[in-house]
């Protein structure tokens, strides 16, 4: 009887540990966003290959979404099978950063309307280490 609860114990144990999630600090598959501004904002990610530049709004890709004022979102990496540190390893991301009320009013427009009506706020190039040293959150509006 000890050696079949002592099976059972060692059974369950096992159970226990192997369901278990796996909480790898050094990989990352998502990236904070917090609005601390007094606006919501709209937001537009994009991967660029190291040593390429690219700063406007792209109208052909999607955007980040809208964040409200003091809110934030949390942003996945698409890739099911990799993680931040993967992604960047060639890349930096850029994230452009406009005003929502106003990107709103231009919505359905032709990307040159929208370019020239709706500044961007900010642009964001950030770098795997760049991440790492922000602790994975980007804060809008930028700090010191």
């Amino acid at each position: 009887m000890k050696q079949i609860r002592m099976s059972i114990l060692l059974i369950a144990t096992c159970m226990l540990l192997c369901a278990c999630p796996d909480n790898n600090e050094s990989e990352h598959r998502y990236i904070t966003i917090l609005n601390q501004s007094d606006k919501a904002i709209v937001w537009q990610p994009q991967m660029i290959r190291n040593g390429e530049k690219y700063e406007q709004f792209d109208c052909r890709k999607i955007l980040g979404g809208l964040i409200n004022r003091d809110s934030l979102y949390k942003f996945n990496y698409d890739d099911r099978e990799n993680t931040w540190e993967v992604g960047l390893n060639n890349h930096y991301l850029q994230i452009i950063v406009m005003e929502a009320e106003t990107f709103d009013k231009y919505i359905d427009e032709p990307c040159d309307t929208i370019r020239k009506y709706v500044p961007v706020l900010h642009t964001y190039q950030l770098t795997l280490e760049d991440l790492q040293q922000m602790n994975w959150m980007v804060v809008y509006p930028p700090g010191e």
